[in-house]
């Protein structure tokens, strides 16, 4: 099960694979164009539309995983909690459970307010227009929430459109008290896709748990 799907793009790839898969998704949107777009396979998946802090599926999964930082958008530790709740309701005794998130780093987080930073660019399918987005970022240390702000812009529209995310940052020490706190065993803690070891200079966290 994957929690946060989104509109299928690792579900794709999964289910390619033969994995019988389930999708929980907090956006209708998202979850429609995930239907739709996984529709032509034959094993076909179960998306559900819902909120990762409160769901009951009534059954357990072998693996279970949240990918792509979507885990820092739960800014509260209440918010966390309820999701780590749900998460061990619906694993059994040899089930795993996968969370990626990035390491903060520091000289992204106390950048100087106010000043736009370049994120990415990407052509607009719909008008061919080379589209560039900067941002600028707030950190606070005591909630430890990064409040982001996405700036669009092409070469005839500056700052066309401006969309404003919040995400919580977690150190790694952060990480693995949250996990064991909330019931669980660490089995692995990577620092790449690759499965290096978690280390200084390592640009992701990767934790792979059991219950405890």
């Amino acid at each position: 099960m994957e929690l946060a799907s989104g509109t299928g793009r690792l579900a794709n790839c999964l289910i390619r694979e033969g994995a019988e898969y389930t999708g929980l998704e907090l956006s209708s949107d998202f979850a429609a164009l995930a239907r739709k777009k996984l529709s032509h396979f034959s094993n076909a998946p179960t998306i559900i539309t819902g909120d990762m802090r409160d769901f009951q599926l009534n059954k357990t999964f072998d693996l279970i995983f949240i990918g792509f930082n979507s885990f820092l958008h739960l800014l509260k530790d209440e918010d966390a909690g309820s999701f780590f709740t749900c998460v061990k309701q619906h694993m059994h005794a040899k089930s795993r459970f996968l969370i990626d998130i990035f390491v903060p780093n520091p000289l992204f987080l106390y950048r100087p307010e106010g000043i736009q930073f370049p994120v990415l660019e990407y052509t607009d399918s719909a008008t061919d227009a080379l589209v560039k987005v900067n941002e600028s970022n707030n950190y606070n240390p005591d909630t430890e929430i990064n409040e982001l702000t996405w700036y669009f812009s092409t070469k005839n529209k500056i700052d066309f459109a401006v969309e404003q995310f919040s995400m919580r940052m977690y150190f790694p020490s952060k990480m693995n008290q949250i996990l064991i706190d909330n019931g669980f065993h660490i089995l692995h803690q990577w620092g790449d896709y690759y499965r290096s070891p978690l280390g200084e200079g390592s640009k992701l966290q990767i934790y792979d748990v059991c219950l405890a």
